[in-house]
């Protein structure tokens, strides 16, 4: 049966061959989505680094010289201010539903912005490409960043207490690594200061790799510089991040902005607006989302228009080979045996143009066609074989969907009938 479902299919090549070559560029088109989606769907279950659960965002603005209530400080505006927002801070951490509060600029989780410099290694050639941050020690808990073996989150508070950065780990082969250094390697080197090369310090601990959202497809190396806060020029970038008591989440908020203004108002300083990190990823992730749907849309677009198009043919050539059918039935053949027959040939040619698309689908990899690719050095041989092997599976039931319906048309027609219409 075999060799005569090859030859049958090799001699019928002049209408096959079309067939084959849309199933070549739809199998492509599958495979790139399904790449995509598979990429967005690992990246969101990969850890974040950070634990934002209970924890809420806090901004702090100045009233405007124009404004009745304004205060002129003149020459220690930014000593008051100073003073000012550490007196909300210490306000905002009497507070009985929370754990703990912290200052921090550009390291809030889902911060989206590049903030990036490079990290040069004193006497080394090697330079680290980094994402700069600036916190206060409490931010560690406030918003659960897990230390790198070795280290304790107490080791880590009290170095950046100390004056000392932290940066999160990376291995010597990481592409934002111009040398050949480790994360490890740094502890036992000095680093020049990356605000200011002539002078150089010392890293005081690792931590986990942190990602910026829960979309991002790797881990960049973050800097985490400590903020000093007797020397801060507050600034509306820093903001205030508060972990709260779990038991008292469903209603601090509502606490809080009862409390706004009678109790977190200093001088000029004030909180403007203060929303849960849930919210804040929302928003973070939003265009990544509408952009997913997109593609899934596309998706079943994709597999709609394939099932009709490979219906609409198979029905075409089921239905003239109703004779041919009739014959079959006559000599013995089954209904199984014609629709083994049928559904063979449709997979046979699937077969066939899964080879050269394969091919287009390593090509896309390797010139980073796919910006979720290369970009980011994120492609495994796993992840090729899992989203190939996905494709085919879709591919193959649409073939089959595609074969059933006229093939149970075909089957049910009465071998005599038909013979007498041929």
């Amino acid at each position: 049966m075999k060799r005569k479902l090859l030859r049958q299919t090799l001699n019928e090549w002049r209408t096959n061959v079309w067939l084959i070559m849309e199933m070549i560029i739809v199998s492509a088109i599958v495979w790139y989505i399904n790449d995509y989606l598979y990429v967005h769907v690992a990246t969101r279950l990969e850890p974040t680094g950070f634990d934002t659960s209970h924890t809420y965002l806090a901004e702090f603005r100045y009233l405007p010289s124009g404004s009745p209530r304004f205060i002129d400080y003149g020459e220690e505006a930014t000593a008051h201010n100073r003073a000012n927002l550490r007196s909300i801070i210490e306000a905002i951490r009497q507070r009985p539903d929370v754990e703990e509060v912290s200052l921090s600029a550009s390291a809030e989780p889902y911060f989206q912005n590049f903030y990036g410099m490079g990290l040069n290694v004193a006497d080394d050639t090697t330079e680290i490409s980094i994402y700069y941050r600036q916190i206060t020690p409490e931010h560690l808990r406030t918003v659960g960043y897990r230390p790198a073996e070795g280290f304790t989150i107490g080791q880590l508070e009290e170095a950046l207490r100390q004056g000392k950065p932290l940066m999160t780990e990376f291995d010597s082969g990481s592409p934002h690594v111009s040398g050949h250094l480790s994360s490890t390697d740094l502890l036992n080197r000095r680093v020049k200061n990356p605000l200011d090369t002539s002078m150089t310090i010392t890293i005081g601990g690792l931590l986990k790799p942190v990602k910026r959202t829960n979309i991002e497809t790797t881990y960049y190396i973050n800097y985490f510089e400590p903020i000093d806060m007797e020397r801060i020029n507050p600034q509306p970038n820093y903001k205030i991040n508060i972990r709260v008591k779990p038991e008292a989440d469903s209603r601090f908020l509502d606490s809080f902005n009862a409390d706004r203004e009678r109790l977190y108002r200093r001088g000029n300083t004030y909180i403007s607006q203060i929303k849960p990190y849930s919210q804040v990823r929302a928003e973070a992730d939003s265009d990544n989302m509408v952009t997913m749907r997109k593609y899934v849309a596309v998706m079943v677009f994709m597999l709609v228009s394939v099932f009709l198009g490979l219906l609409g043919t198979f029905w075409f050539r089921t239905q003239q080979r109703t004779a041919e059918i009739a014959m079959r039935k006559v000599n013995g053949a089954t209904n199984a045996s014609v629709f083994r027959r049928l559904i063979s040939e449709g997979l046979l040619m699937l077969a066939v143009a899964t080879l050269p698309a394969l091919v287009i689908d390593r090509l896309i990899c390797h010139h980073e066609l796919n910006a979720m690719y290369g970009a980011q050095g994120y492609f495994t041989a796993g992840r090729f074989a899992l989203t190939v092997a996905a494709t085919a599976l879709l591919m193959a039931l649409m073939v089959i969907a595609g074969i059933w319906f006229p093939a149970y048309k075909a089957t049910r027609v009465e071998p005599a009938r038909a013979l007498a219409d041929e």
